[in-house]
């Protein structure tokens, strides 16, 4: 089925929206040791959930892009090359991954199980090229590291991928 001119329109504007979104409320945290507990993770998981794999990939790039070019936009208000690529960089890299791989996954099926899988190998993807990244960077051992960047955020984490699809669907029952 071709896209329309009117269709691609309005899933540019979404993904601006969900780049906006994030922005709003990724820099509101809760500084947890070297890693802070933020909503940035539900705003990417908002914009798998409601955009095409593209348009999700793009929105969540489009909001590093703006972080890494100075605006306060990440994690307690940081921004600059710094903050995308100093020790927790691993994560923020991971997100455009993260919304491709639910985006993926909603335009395969309807299938909530099949969405549940995708938001935890996303939150694997995550945890993965993130702890990789803050070892690398930090020099910290594998278990001082799982036990700064994974094990406190596994539940808070599943929880915002499962808002997130509760209110994507319930956004897109109202706009239809």
């Amino acid at each position: 089925m071709a896209t329309t001119t009117s269709e691609k329109t309005r899933q540019m504007v979404n993904a601006a929206l969900c780049t906006a979104l994030l922005c709003v409320i990724s820099p509101w945290s809760v500084v947890i040791g070297p890693v802070s507990l933020t909503l940035g993770v539900f705003g990417v998981f908002f914009a798998g959930a409601m955009l095409r794999p593209g348009y999700a990939c793009l929105a969540v790039t489009a909001y590093i892009a703006l972080g890494a070019m100075g605006l306060p936009v990440i994690s307690n208000f940081r921004s600059g090359p710094a903050a995308v690529f100093g020790p927790t960089g691993g994560y923020l890299l991971a997100y455009p991954v993260m919304a491709l791989l639910l985006s993926l996954a909603k335009k395969r099926s309807r299938s909530l199980w099949l969405h549940a899988a995708a938001i935890g190998a996303a939150l694997a993807v995550m945890y993965t090229l993130g702890t990789a990244w803050f070892m690398a960077v930090t020099g910290t051992g594998l278990a001082a590291s799982l036990a700064y960047c994974v094990m406190p955020f596994m539940l808070p984490d599943a929880a915002k991928g499962a808002a997130a699809l509760a209110l994507a669907a319930a956004l897109q029952r109202r706009i239809r």
